[in-house]
């Protein structure tokens, strides 16, 4: 049996757009040129430990929305990523929104739930859950 992975719109510059704001005081750098899954190793050098990130499909398609926070940053969790063949055999570009480093848990939580909203995709994307963003205006903006 293989698992699926859902999936969910097209990302686009709207849909792109509405997100720095997600991430309200925690707002460092919105990374959103596509960068082919092929290339992911780019992130080694950047230094990036705490981001939402958007993997999309060859056609764009959003296909995980996830985050990190963590000693080993964006290459790391992207490495994990890589180990799943269900996950490498959809995933094809990535697009960041990168945090302030060691924003605290519950905000990057937060940041990642609005994110979900802000694209509408907690019905379309089921089985795939998002934290809640309900605590998003004490804990973020």
């Amino acid at each position: 049996m293989t698992a699926t992975l859902p999936t969910g719109p097209i990302l686009t510059v709207g849909r792109l757009g509405s997100l720095p704001g997600a991430a309200g005081r925690y707002f460092h750098q919105s990374l959103f040129e596509a960068i082919p899954w092929s290339r992911r190793w780019i992130f080694d050098d950047a230094d990036i430990v705490t981001a939402i990130y958007l993997i999309s499909d060859s056609q764009d398609r959003l296909r995980w929305l996830g985050q990190v926070n963590r000693n080993d940053g964006l290459p790391g969790r992207l490495a994990q990523h890589h180990t799943s063949p269900t996950k490498r055999a959809v995933f094809a570009k990535i697009r960041i929104l990168h945090l302030a480093d060691w924003t605290p848990p519950e905000a990057i939580d937060t940041i990642e739930g609005r994110c979900a909203d802000l694209l509408q995709i907690r019905q379309s994307m089921r089985p795939r859950v998002w934290p809640s963003a309900s605590a998003w205006p004490e804990l973020v903006v």
